[in-house]
């Protein structure tokens, strides 16, 4: 046990010496400048690239396809078929059942600005809705989303 004790002490005294050597030798200095810059983000709105269709059509797909059908005569699957979804009322598809915190919106229009808001956060949008997902935190994909839906599946005319 002694021998045990001894390694151990030996040990723990050699990483202290040789770490207090290397701090008087090479002190500690922060750099003079950062190695890359990270923009700070001063409008949560702003896009800093321009919208893409295309990437809205994948995002969509990867995302929305899973609980909602996409094609123009789709019909209602985990959620409401989104053909048309712009300009058209929430919680206003005919035969869907909405949840009772989406529900409460009626009378409002699916527009770019509430989309926006909806694919932000549907929890914060509508609190107890059913939609599963928590969200797209990135602007520019939700508004390479609402472009996809707005051209692919435009709004009836009246």
């Amino acid at each position: 046990m002694n021998r045990i004790a001894t390694a151990i002490l030996i040990t723990c005294v050699a990483v202290a010496t040789a770490w207090l050597c290397g701090s008087w030798t090479i002190p500690y200095a922060p750099p003079p400048r950062p190695a890359f810059d990270i923009p700070e983000k001063t409008d949560g709105d702003a896009l800093p690239r321009p919208i893409s269709v295309a990437h809205g059509a994948i995002l969509a797909t990867r995302i929305c396809s899973t609980c909602h059908e996409l094609l123009p005569d789709g019909h209602d699957a985990v959620g409401p078929a989104l053909a048309g979804v712009i300009g058209r009322g929430v919680a206003s598809r005919a035969g869907y059942s909405y949840s009772a915190a989406l529900s409460a919106h009626r009378g409002e229009t699916w527009d770019d600005a509430r989309l926006g808001e909806w694919l932000s956060n549907p929890f914060a949008f509508a609190p107890g809705t059913r939609m599963s997902l928590s969200g797209v935190p990135d602007p520019n994909d939700r508004a390479d989303i609402i472009a996809w839906l707005k051209t692919l599946h435009p709004a009836p005319t009246p």
